[in-house]
């Protein structure tokens, strides 16, 4: 594997910073609540009813307690609107990848022609560089599956993405449908929601235009080097292989 794709394999194992800082903030208030339960519980324990009794060290630990709950609810609510990974740089990542695979696959396709440019000229190192075509085809082929293995991953929260923006398609649609009414009235009617009206459909084609491009990047990576049985003659006979007939003229009068 290129540094390229080494360097998407650890990306895939990071979160956006965004993401991150939520993930610390909700471990840094869950361990606030420990502490400050662990106070209350304290109190409790030390409670003596021949002793004065101050409520305000419960009131005070109570209050914090209530202050980080509703920070808690906010931040959990707004984790779902937050991305694993930002899709710029799961874009950025793509297409590495990508150039760094086709240029490596590229040198696959020069040392396939060589392969095939050595049967030609020698048919004598026949089987050598049969074998040879064989093991580029093969690494091609594994090739191209580690590269796509790693796509998938770096498009699985890009299709998710997608996913998302489609069901916010859906949300603006039946906004509009209930914007616009039943359709008894004539589109050119003039409507007193017609500024809401509009701002709906700006906002429909600029999710619409999101998700074109998010899907422009979701291609599979493919490679096309044919196995040497596919290379054939006019008359179907396969070219980089010895026929019967060709080791019987050798045998006959000689490797012209």
């Amino acid at each position: 594997m290129g540094k390229l794709i080494d360097k998407a394999k650890a990306f895939l194992k990071s979160k956006s910073a965004k993401a991150q800082a939520f993930y610390d903030r909700e471990e840094e208030l869950r361990t606030k609540l420990t502490e400050l339960e662990a106070q209350k519980s304290k109190i409790y324990a030390e409670y003596d009813p021949s002793k004065p009794f101050d409520p305000k060290k419960i009131d005070a630990i109570d209050e914090k307690i209530d202050e980080i709950n509703k920070e808690l609810a906010v931040l959990t609510v707004s984790m779902q609107s937050v991305s694993d990974y930002d899709p710029a740089e799961l874009i950025k990542h793509i297409e590495a990848v990508k150039t760094e695979a086709a240029d490596v696959i590229a040198e696959k396709h020069k040392a396939e022609a060589a392969a095939r440019q050595a049967i030609l000229d020698a048919k004598r190192t026949l089987l050598d560089a049969q074998a040879a075509h064989f093991r580029i085809v093969r690494d091609t082929n594994d090739y191209k599956a580690d590269i796509n293995d790693i796509l998938r991953k770096l498009k699985k929260p890009i299709d998710d993405e997608v996913a998302k923006l489609r069901r916010q398609l859906q949300q603006v649609d039946r906004e509009i449908y209930e914007q616009v009414g039943d359709g008894t009235a004539p589109l050119t009617a003039a409507r007193s929601n017609q500024h809401f009206i509009d701002r709906l459909y700006k906002q429909k084609t600029d999710i619409g235009q999101k998700i074109n491009e998010l899907e422009v990047q979701v291609a599979e990576f493919g490679v096309a080097i044919p196995p040497l049985s596919n290379y054939r003659d006019a008359n179907g006979k396969t070219i980089y292989f010895v026929h019967a007939d060709e080791q019987q003229q050798a045998a006959e009068n000689g490797v012209s």
